[in-house]
């Protein structure tokens, strides 16, 4: 992608000062266009039968799509070593709760269908 330049640094009124940089308009169009191409991907892909990989695919172009946002917009790729480490720190976390969440919910007992007052067998209908 494009090269940041660093603008003259700023000064707060603390006396401390740090640079800002400056991305590209021509970077924010290819991100742009990537995302696009991301989004044409994805409804194209959606339209075919990958069979046991539709949300694998799905998910993939997802994050990719979320890494050029988070890296480009939010401006996490010209940031401080914390906040790289907050945000990398974050997505593990969420990773985790999706972890824990698909473990319960495939490790749960499959049950038969509960009956109901409505059921259609006459057994039922006697209670």
């Amino acid at each position: 992608m494009g090269q940041a330049t660093e603008q003259p640094a700023t000064h707060h009124a603390n006396g401390h000062g740090h640079a800002h940089p400056t991305i590209s308009p021509a970077t924010y169009l290819v991100v742009l266009a990537a995302l696009v191409i991301g989004t044409v991907v994805t409804v194209w892909t959606a339209s075919m039968d990958l069979g046991v990989f539709n949300t694998p695919v799905a998910l993939a172009i997802a994050i990719g799509k979320a890494a050029l946002i988070i890296l480009y917009f939010m401006h996490i790729r010209y940031s401080t070593w914390l906040t790289r480490t907050v945000v990398i720190g974050s997505f593990f976390f969420l990773i985790v709760l999706f972890g824990l969440t698909f473990a319960d919910y495939f490790t749960r007992e499959k049950t038969h269908e509960i009956p109901s007052l409505y059921s259609p067998d006459p057994i039922l209908k006697q209670q």
